[in-house]
This record gives structure tokens, sequence and C-alpha cells, in this order.
């Protein structure tokens, strides 16, 4: 007798077998928090946009050469 086809003869197993097909993951699941950081994520959001700005800028002022420098400088 294979493992599919076998019958649960225990009635304690069988309820916990059809109780444990009956729940979805969903249903375990627990709701988002209401208290999502949206701060957070609004800050980083700005610092992000602003230093591409700034890129931007640098790029156009004094081209690549200068962005090229300050990594060289920053990794060192």
């Amino acid at each position: 007798m294979s493992g599919l086809t076998a019958r649960i003869r225990n009635d304690r197993a069988a309820g916990l077998a059809r109780s444990a097909r009956a729940k979805s993951p969903a249903e375990d699941a627990e709701p988002p928090p209401d208290s999502t950081p949206h701060r957070l994520l609004w800050s980083v959001g700005i610092v992000a946009f602003v230093l591409t700005i700034l890129t931007f800028m640098l790029w156009g002022i004094n081209g690549a050469g200068t962005l090229f420098d300050m990594i060289a400088a920053f990794c060192n």
C-alpha cells in the first residue's frame, strides 16, 4: 500500500489532517502593521533625489572627470 492511497485509520489523525488541509497559508498570515515608517521612506527618497540632482549638476559643470576623481578619492 503506497503512502498516497493509504487511508488514515485513526480518527484523531484524520481530523488533524482535515484541519491542516482546510487552512490556507493566507489565513495564517498576519496583516501588515499600520505603523509603516513612511517618514523614513520619504527621507530616503528625498536624499536619493538630491544626490541624483547634485550628480547631474557636477557632471554638467565639470564633466565626468570630477565624479570619477571623487569616487577614486573616496575609495582610497
